[in-house]
């Protein structure tokens, strides 16, 4: 039941995107679709990088249109090929980062949070982090990640999990739990004015609830969903969720769907038989995605995008406060992944220096001439 359970964790987070990579070398990058990006202000991405089989992933800082000097400013263990995600802290230079932590043959929770400050040791705050998930950080600095403990194992029956949404404070570390549910899996879709947008799986049960964090009060948005939904994003400015999911009666076809986060009425906005659509939603209200067999699109957003990186699967990883910029990984099968950036304006995007032959992760953009 593990391996099930995997699956369907891997399902919400969007796995099946990512399990191609594609290579950093400087003599077989993909071309960008413009050389250059106009940027009015010093703008920075950081980005984590692991070696495959290594227990280290390093912290890097570099500059948006220019060349950079790929020192690490911060480096953490963990377990040999784990799963790395990340995000920054809005405004500052932190970045929290997730990966494999415990050795134990059910990896379901085996991740531990890490806070990393540049030239600064790296603090592993708690553990029984979901695996593969990344750290939920809102534009107030507040932090949220899933957790969980494993339940019984039942013959011929999908195991049911103790789950919670717990705030850690980066201070003390100490862990809060704002949501508690017994199941599958509890998935920080994003956050939406002071609430927590949550994708809950429990059995017989798929649906999206907001979870206001300081009282724990639930309000329910959607239910009776499909339970392959995935690649969520949040529209804050037009109140929307975006996300992938599974047709309701075609096991083949998959669909992007508009959710109403006030009253929860849906929207498709396309459908396909390609798993790896991976749609975005610009603070605007444009949606991105990859039709079958291109990169990153164009689907009902006003800025003219069309693969700018080619044929593969881009997956928008970052966006800057202003909306303005983005940053995505561009994948391809058997390769290493490319870190790129997109003016949302312009459609210009940028190749972003990185170590080659190393997996990245990106977390996130440092802005207004923020240095580590």
């Amino acid at each position: 039941m593990a391996l099930r359970k995997l699956t369907l964790i891997g399902s919400a987070l969007g796995l099946a995107c990512t399990i191609a990579f594609a290579t950093v070398h400087d003599d077989a990058t993909p071309s960008a679709q413009a050389a250059g990006i106009v940027s009015p202000k010093v703008l920075r991405a950081a980005l984590l990088a692991t070696h495959p089989g290594a227990e280290l992933t390093s912290l890097f800082f570099v500059d948006v249109g220019a060349s950079s000097d790929l020192a690490p400013v911060s480096t953490f263990a963990h377990l040999p090929d784990a799963t790395v995600r990340a995000t920054i802290v809005p405004g500052k230079t932190d970045v929290l980062a997730t990966a494999d932590v415990t050795p134990t043959r059910d990896a379901s929770f085996n991740a531990g949070l890490f806070f990393l400050r540049p030239h600064t040791p790296p603090v592993r705050l708690v553990d029984r982090i979901v695996h593969a998930s990344t750290p939920l950080v809102t534009t107030q600095g507040r932090v949220f990640v899933s957790r969980g403990e494993p339940g019984k194992e039942v013959e011929g029956q999908m195991r049911i999990d103790s789950l919670t949404i717990d705030e850690i404070d980066l201070v003390s570390g100490q862990a809060r739990s704002i949501h508690q549910m017994q199941g599958y899996l509890l998935f920080l879709a994003g956050s939406f004015g002071d609430e927590i947008i949550v994708y809950r799986l429990q059995p017989g049960q798929a649906e999206i609830v907001a979870v206001e964090p300081n009282s724990g009060k639930v309000r329910t948005i959607a239910r009776d969903l499909p339970p392959f939904a995935r690649d969520f994003s949040i529209d804050s400015q037009n109140h929307t969720l975006v996300f992938q999911n599974r047709h309701e009666s075609d096991s083949q076809t998959w669909t992007i769907e508009r959710i109403d986060l006030h009253s929860g009425k849906g929207q498709r906005l396309y459908s396909s038989p390609s798993m790896t659509l991976a749609p975005f939603v610009l603070p605007r209200g444009g949606v991105l995605y990859n039709p079958p067999g291109h990169g990153l699109s164009s689907l009902d957003a006003p800025v003219s995008i069309a693969g700018p990186l080619g044929r593969g699967v881009d997956i928008v990883t970052a966006l800057t406060g202003d909306g303005r910029y983005l940053a995505a990984l561009h994948t391809e099968p058997s390769n290493f992944s490319v870190p790129f950036v997109v003016d949302t304006q312009s459609g210009a995007a940028r190749v972003l220096p990185a170590p080659a032959n190393t997996r990245i992760t990106v977390a996130g953009f440092v802005e207004a001439g923020g240095a580590p």
